[in-house]
């Protein structure tokens, strides 16, 4: 009976270990590394939540439920979305907003930076809120690079 307690306690303690060991991967956002974009929508702070919302709803959150943390303030001037880690409440995803004027937002978007939180994930949140339509990858196109410009003149 004694050993088979103290090799219960082993793996408790073996078990804890490991999930702590897994879970120190899962830093979140690391500001400055982690794949983000900056851009500025001509549209109030609600309706730039209420998009952004609706993509962190479709494509963020999905059938893993992870936690979602919004604010929106009283004057409607700034707001904030998060995803969060299930168990450790490290933020995965996060959308801020701040009103510029009237009818205009600059947001600020950020990932994590693992599986499916990179730069696409960025890039569908930015094209979800300019463009009104939640969808987990990006098919609207975007400015042409000089690069682009030149493959299309060898044609």
């Amino acid at each position: 009976m004694f050993m088979h307690k103290v090799l219960k306690n082993s793996f408790v303690r073996a078990t804890g270990l490991i999930c702590a060991l897994a879970l120190a991967g899962c830093a979140g956002i690391k500001p400055g590394e982690s794949p983000s974009s900056q851009f500025t929508v001509p549209l109030t702070v609600k309706q730039t939540y209420d998009r952004a919302m609706a993509q962190t709803q479709y494509c963020l959150v999905t059938n893993d439920n992870f936690p979602v943390k919004a604010d929106i303030t009283a004057d409607g001037q700034q707001a904030q979305i998060e995803v969060l880690m299930t168990f450790t409440s490290e933020v995965m995803a996060r959308v801020d907003m701040q009103a510029l004027s009237a009818n205009s937002t600059r947001v600020d978007v950020q990932m994590w930076g693992e599986n499916v939180w990179n730069q696409s994930a960025v890039d569908a949140m930015q094209a979800a809120i300019q463009f009104g339509v939640p969808s987990c990858t990006n098919y609207f196109p975007g400015p042409e690079t000089s690069n682009q410009t030149i493959i299309k003149r060898r044609r």
